[in-house]
Formats: C-alpha cells, structure tokens, sequence
C-alpha cells in the first residue's frame, strides 16, 4: 500500500508542478486572473433569476392571511 500511496503523491507533485509552470507562463504573457479561473466574460445579472431570488429572501406579510 505504501508504494502506490508513494507513486500517487509523486505523480500529483509532477502535476502540481506542471499546473504552477502553465500558471505562470500564462500570467507571464499578460492574462488576467479571471481568465485564468474561466470566469464568464459578462457581469451583467439575469433578470429573471435575480428577480426570483429577491422574490424568494422578501419579508413576509402576515397581514393578508
């Protein structure tokens, strides 16, 4: 069990390694963060969710019960 356990966390430090190498050649080129992490290009909401979200976290009115 402790060879594979050994060969496992030789490989992830490889792929750790790699990761961090591609990481910095990315930022070395002059991305941003955000595109590293592939967040959405928009920052526009959609209406309908928010509007459903805000619907969902109102007061509540027990007046008209």
């Amino acid at each position: 069990m402790a060879k594979v356990r050994n060969k496992t966390n030789s490989l992830l430090a490889q792929l750790a390694g790699a990761r961090g190498k591609a990481r910095a050649d990315h930022f070395a080129e002059g991305n941003t963060l955000s595109s590293w992490r592939g967040a959405a290009p928009t920052t526009t909401k959609d209406r309908k969710k928010e509007q459903s979200r805000r619907a969902c976290r109102g007061r509540v009115s027990y007046e008209s019960r």
